[in-house]
């Protein structure tokens, strides 16, 4: 009569307590998940980086662009003017 609760928390221990465990398999399936889940965000930004990298070989207009942005580049005769936002300086 005492040996079926016992063989029963036992066996209920040897399950969350050994080595591939219950606690131990979840661990794992959760480390599974981050991994994967950071897997397919390097995967979306090499996508967005390669697209990057094709534009900016193939597509002049857009290196126009990213120059004027970026890096304030002007062509011969043209003129930049900066707008100050009085409200911010103090």
């Amino acid at each position: 009569m005492i040996a079926f609760p016992l063989i029963l928390v036992f066996g209920c221990l040897f399950l969350v307590s050994n080595e591939m465990g219950i606690v131990r398999w979840y661990q794992l399936h959760k480390k599974r998940n981050q991994t994967q889940a950071e897997i397919d965000h390097l995967i979306k930004k090499e996508t967005e980086l390669s697209s990057e990298l094709d534009r900016l070989i193939n597509d002049r207009e857009y290196i126009k662009k990213i120059a004027q942005e970026k890096f304030h580049m002007v062509k011969p005769g043209e003129k930049i003017f900066r707008v100050i936002d009085r409200s911010k300086i103090k």
